[in-house]
């Protein structure tokens, strides 16, 4: 009984539904794309998935294995200036720390290509909700459903739509599409 209560303490957030219209075309590093691997799924051949756990690597391969699966820290990535056109981040960026994830969004700002667009999906997060799961249901462009969530057992800071809006524009990026739910956010950015 004990276990099942600390359990519902970690669903604070409801069941969101984000629907995938669509994701950038061209190149794709999607920084983060383990587990369920919901950019590879939609982009397949075109994504090359970075991850620095081999475990969630393992997890997301078989759901898109024409993806590139790499195993890497995608704050220092050993990919030439402008190699990609886009990269993405999908529910990776709430476990950072606000100085890895800079370092992570400048590492993807050389990686693109100029006009290249940085799209990230991601949790809010406050410091008073503790730890938590933010279960998804997301719908791919093709229909497609797909149930996964994400949590943090150890909230240390908080995190915003216009933390993020604010570090990218740091870095160098236009922020040019702005969704912010209660519970999740999106951010479309452009390398000019």
């Amino acid at each position: 009984m004990k276990i099942a209560n600390n359990l519902e303490e970690f669903f604070k957030y409801p069941r969101q539904t984000i629907n995938i219209q669509a994701i950038p075309t061209g190149s794709i590093v999607d920084i983060g794309g383990g587990g369920e691997g919901i950019i590879a799924q939609i982009g397949r051949m075109n994504v090359t998935a970075i991850d620095k756990l081999q475990s969630e690597i393992d997890e997301a391969k078989p759901h898109a294995p024409e993806a590139t699966w790499i195993l890497a820290d995608a704050s220092n990535l050993e990919f030439s200036d402008s190699h990609f056109n886009n990269a993405t981040a999908f529910f990776s960026g709430m476990y950072m720390t606000g100085k890895v994830l800079e370092s992570v969004f400048q590492e993807s700002y050389r990686i693109i290509q100029n006009n290249g667009e940085l799209w990230i999906w991601d949790a809010v997060i406050s410091y008073d909700v503790g730890p938590f799961i933010i279960p998804l249901r997301v719908i791919t462009p093709g229909g497609e459903e797909i149930g996964t969530a994400y949590g943090k057992r150890r909230v240390t800071e908080d995190r915003t739509v216009d933390q993020v809006s604010t570090l990218l524009a740091k870095l160098g990026f236009t922020v040019e599409i702005e969704i912010n739910n209660q519970f999740w956010y999106f951010l479309k950015a452009k390398k000019l």
